[in-house]
């Protein structure tokens, strides 16, 4: 922990957590901000001094002290799952908060009972309360709205709007089937015979998901889609969630596959995952946020949402395709079925779709599910609007 004992600067913008900002800070290059650092890494003394002048103790209250002395006009955050920033608005009402979404929320958490919405409704501070929730899509938005007092925003994903759409791949070469991994590049026991990692991948609620049942519908879903490339001479790369330091999610992908080939490609930068699934013909996704990240961005993707499937139960909801929406198993670019002749057969159809079906189809995903905003316009302006 470091203590700082300068009082911390004036800005008419405050950044409330580094993390999640790599689509936020190049926004702001050219505009005075400070970035209040939320992990309690650092502790400003001049803020404490401020709580306890005012008899309070609390880490919302070091965060109102810390705003109090910043005097921002704005303060936003990346960190739209932090419920302590939904309990500082009471306190400066003066102030704009906007939280900008980086996340599917349903009640996954690595904790139980530790999710957003579980959070939120146990603060003390209540009703939770920002001026603008920044949301991916307009589902997302009526779901925020539902549960927090707020105007909303649908901007898409501020990360996948800085990044430019690489052109596909040139015609008359060998289809490219890419593959969005999820699994979490850890040595989980349950999955691997020397695993030393936790057996529990998550918590849904306060139901406990272990490792081998959450990554299944990843090992299954790569093991029927890279059968299915082989026999249709298709190249499979499967897209790594995890950078090479991570070598497990390498094997975890080799062992459900076996025999049948494929390109695993470890993560090196948000931008090459995202431009190397620009260049494919058909994207598999699960239920990653960037499978609709991919179509927002003019990609063909197929949802294969096994792990609602094979998890059950209305909590795990939020594994099926379109959540918070609700859609019916079957449509046009999803399924929940496993069968490998139905899948073949969904993933030549797409394929081989005309453009401008394929946009008909899809354009529920950019209307409610995820936008496109090049370049971050719509935060740009809402930024200078409540900055100025």
């Amino acid at each position: 922990m470091t203590i700082i004992w300068q009082r911390p600067r004036k800005s008419s913008l405050v950044v409330f957590d580094r993390y999640g900002t790599q689509g936020l800070l190049p926004l702001l290059t050219n505009r005075d901000h400070v970035v209040f650092e939320n992990r309690r890494s650092h502790l400003h003394i001049w803020v404490l001094l401020d709580m306890l002048v005012r008899l309070r103790f609390s880490w919302r209250d070091y965060c109102v002290s810390y705003l109090r002395l910043t005097k921002p006009k704005l303060v936003i955050t990346c960190i739209d799952s932090n419920a302590t920033f939904y309990a500082l608005k009471s306190g400066l009402p003066a102030v704009s908060f906007i939280a900008i979404q980086n996340g599917i929320r349903g009640n996954g958490s690595p904790i139980p009972d530790g999710d957003m919405w579980s959070m939120l409704e146990r603060s003390r501070h209540q009703p939770p309360k920002v001026d603008f929730v920044a949301t991916f899509g307009a589902a997302h938005s009526r779901m925020y709205a539902e549960r927090i007092r707020c105007s909303t925003i649908e901007i898409g994903s501020t990360r996948n709007n800085m990044i430019p759409v690489e052109p596909k791949q040139t015609s008359g070469s060998r289809r490219r089937i890419g593959f969005i991994s999820n699994f979490s590049g850890l040595p989980h026991q349950g999955i691997f015979p020397d695993g030393s990692a936790s057996p529990v991948a998550m918590y849904l609620g306060g139901r406990e998901i272990h490792a081998r049942d959450y990554f299944a519908a990843d090992a299954t879903v790569a093991a029927a889609t890279a059968a299915i490339c082989a026999k249709s001479g298709w190249d499979l790369h499967i897209i790594g969630r995890r950078t090479p330091e991570f070598p497990f999610e390498h094997r975890f992908f080799a062992d459900a596959c076996g025999e049948h080939p494929f390109m695993f490609i470890a993560k090196r930068s948000e931008e090459a995952s995202y431009q190397l699934l620009d260049t494919c013909d058909l994207v598999i996704a699960i239920d990653s946020t960037l499978g609709y990240e991919m179509i927002a961005r003019g990609a063909r993707v197929l949802f294969v949402a096994a792990r609602a499937l094979n998890l059950g139960g209305l909590e795990s909801r939020q594994f099926s395709f379109g959540f918070p929406g609700d859609y019916p198993d079957e449509g046009p670019f999803w399924t929940r079925s496993l069968d490998p002749h139905h899948l073949q057969s969904l993933m030549a159809s797409l394929i081989e779709m005309p453009d401008h079906e394929w946009r008909l189809v899809s354009a529920l995903v950019r209307s409610e599910l995820m936008k496109f905003d090049l370049d971050n316009s719509l935060l740009r302006s809402l930024i200078a609007e409540r900055t100025n």
